[in-house]
């Protein structure tokens, strides 16, 4: 027997402590594979693969796993004291796309499309997005929908966020890519296909392997039921083997009724993933005005597994009865605007399947070549975030699986209420259309900060537990989500000729948000304070804004300037309380509504007035990083850990 060493060194590193590592025995590289260092279950998988591989690559090898583990802790404490960035890049901003054909309505459908915010992305997760939209040349939201649609489905039904005991959401969410043919709207869809193909390939491998033993076992059961009915045994005959289960999670079918069996057997959920989503609007009678056809049934179906309620199908083959407590699908792919169109004029508004399908549309750019390539750290740590939400499992009472409820911290649930306020003071302004997608985003912005929370949990987050509570800036990131996709709907909608019917212009809604807004930062602020906070009022550019919008909140009495010889204020007013139960953000839009000539003079420039103008916290500001933090190489020669191993 002697000793040598293994070299532990890191190849590449990422965000949020995600390091490439490579291990050598001698001169060979034997193992090699990413991890968050900072997690325990990481380093222990990463421990395990190295033991288990380590024997066959030298005969009789032994290593210590917690030698190892102890090495992979110090190598990624010398690392984190080398990285280095690049210099700041702001995301979100994308090159300017061609112009969009005319012929569409006059009102909303000529609205800018506003960048995705992907800062409010967990960092692991904002890296993907990014560079995969640089590696395509295309816009962020297009790939930034689909991914976070495929966070939701890994979650599945194994957890939901509850602001109270009586209201809880699950992680389901559906997307559409709105876009034409030949315009790079499939880069989100095949992104988040290469995230799930391994696995999918290792559950259908195992399946497979499953079947042949099940064939084998089938065929042995025969002989011993045979050899039973030949004997004079009184006894119960032999147990017939158990058919096994096809574990999955991405389907392609697209009825309900061939999704009952797959729900049953996979309990946490599936994830419809499709590239075009006219037959999923097709197997809903979307394009058919006959209720013989049964798409109204299954209309109805879908909507309810969009809430992860039972699920309760007769099947109409064997008239089987599948019933599932708590069933859930999530729903991504993309859909050219003239199909949209149809989906409309098929009453797909109407019955609310419409408001549940969050949209993104971007301005239209023509196909380009990049060298640009996604760096293999930063596929190899989103793959690991994936893994580990795939990974969370259920409660089991009465012999059923139930998810885990996380709660709120009580800083989250009252920002939450303030936006709840806020959110409905605005939906009773839309009409029937926009009314309706507003109600559902009220609910998207929990699922976003569940999503949130679980990816940063995933991503090795300290302050983010698998089973709560969803804390202040989860919060805060699923509300802005919520208000982007709002002014996303918006705009599409008037785009395929959905006409809302506005009750309230734009800055009436600003208005009532920056009231929202001081309520969440006590009920007053500074100039400055604000200019930090909002969205709409960042940038020497916007300040006009600040002076507008606070104009009309102490035009209309809601709020007071009080002035000191460095600074001054603006304070709500309990005072001004009509005391008709409102919320400040209610009558701070009744006010303006009210007292029209004592408003001062707004731009209305579309650019001005969509939703990058929302409001988040000015805390959220300093936190959420504006910068994307770039892979750095380290050479294993200078940042490298020995490991005795005997062999």
């Amino acid at each position: 027997m002697r000793e040598s060493n293994l070299t532990l060194a890191i190849a590449s590193s990422g965000c949020d402590g995600f390091h490439i590592i490579v291990v050598t025995l001698g001169e060979k590289i034997i193992h090699r594979d990413g991890l968050f260092v900072d997690r325990a279950d990481n380093r222990r998988q990463f421990i395990d693969d190295l033991v288990r591989k380590l024997p066959a690559i030298t005969d009789g090898a032994e290593v210590s796993p917690d030698e190892v583990d102890a090495q992979l802790i110090a190598l990624a404490s010398k690392a984190s004291s080398q990285v280095t960035r690049q210099s700041p890049r702001k995301f979100g901003s994308v090159p300017p796309g061609t112009k969009v054909q005319a012929g569409a309505p006059d009102n909303i459908g000529d609205a800018k499309s506003e960048p995705f915010p992907v800062d409010l992305l967990p960092s692991v997760v904002r890296q993907y997005v990014v560079e995969g939209a640089e590696a395509r040349a295309a816009d962020p939201s297009i790939v930034a929908l689909p991914v976070l649609v495929t966070l939701a489905a890994c979650i599945g039904m194994t957890r939901r966020i509850a602001p109270k005991k009586d209201w809880t959401a699950p992680a389901i969410l559906w997307g559409a890519v709105v876009a034409r043919s030949g315009s790079v709207k499939s880069v989100g869809y095949d992104l988040a296909h290469e995230l799930l193909k391994p696995s999918e390939d290792v559950n259908h491998r195992d399946h497979l392997a499953a079947k042949d033993t099940f064939r084998l076992a089938e065929m042995e059961h025969r002989k011993a039921v045979s050899l039973w009915s030949k004997s004079k045994d009184e006894g119960e005959p032999p147990e017939p083997p158990e058919p096994p289960i096809a574990k999955r999670l991405v389907v392609d079918d697209q009825t309900v009724e061939s999704l009952a069996p797959l729900l049953a057997e996979n309990p946490r959920g599936l994830f419809l993933l499709a590239d075009e989503l006219r037959g999923w609007f097709d197997g809903m009678g979307a394009y058919s005005s006959s209720s013989r056809s049964g798409g109204g049934r299954d209309e109805a179906r879908w909507l309810a597994l969009f809430e992860g309620r039972s699920f309760n199908v007769d099947r109409k083959t064997n008239r089987e009865r599948i019933y599932i407590s708590e069933a859930g699908v999530s729903v991504a792919g993309t859909i050219q605007p003239g199909t949209l169109t149809g989906v409309v004029c098929g009453g797909q508004v109407e019955s609310g399947l419409l408001a549940r399908l969050l949209l993104v549309m971007p301005e239209p750019r023509a196909k380009k070549w990049t060298d640009t390539e996604m760096t293999e750290t930063t596929q190899l740590a989103m793959q690991r975030v994936i893994d580990q939400l795939k990974a969370l499992e259920h409660n089991i009472a009465d012999e059923a699986p139930k998810a885990i409820i996380l709660p709120l911290t009580n800083e989250a649930k009252q920002r939450f209420i303030r936006f709840v306020n806020s959110h409905g003071a605005e939906t009773i302004t839309h009409g029937d259309a926009l009314a309706a997608a507003w109600s559902k985003l009220e609910g998207y912005a929990l699922r976003f900060a569940l999503v949130v929370h679980l990816a940063k949990w995933a991503s090795g987050a300290p302050d983010c537990k698998s089973d709560g509570p969803v804390g202040i800036e989860s919060i805060e990131a699923g509300i802005e989500l919520s208000r982007w996709f709002a002014n996303e709907a918006e705009r599409v909608y008037g785009r395929i000729g959905v006409t809302p019917e506005t009750g309230e212009d734009g800055n009436d809604r600003h208005v009532a948000r920056l009231a929202e807004w001081l309520q969440s930062k006590g009920g007053s602020a500074t100039e400055r304070e604000i200019a930090r906070g909002p969205r709409r009022y960042r940038g020497e550019e916007n300040a006009q804004h600040i002076k507008n919008d606070c104009s009309v909140l102490v035009d209309a009495g809601d709020a007071h300037w009080d002035v000191s010889r460095k600074t001054r204020r603006i304070v709500l007013l309990d005072a001004g309380d009509p005391g008709d139960g409102d919320a400040w953000v209610e009558n701070a839009g009744k006010q303006a509504d009210v007292s029209p000539n004592r408003r001062p003079s707004v731009t209305t420039d579309p650019a001005t007035l969509a939703w990058e103008n929302g409001d988040t916290c000015a805390e959220q500001t300093d936190k959420i990083k504006q910068v994307s933090p770039s892979p750095v190489v380290s050479p294993p020669s200078t940042s490298s850990e020995r490991v005795r191993v005997t062999i």
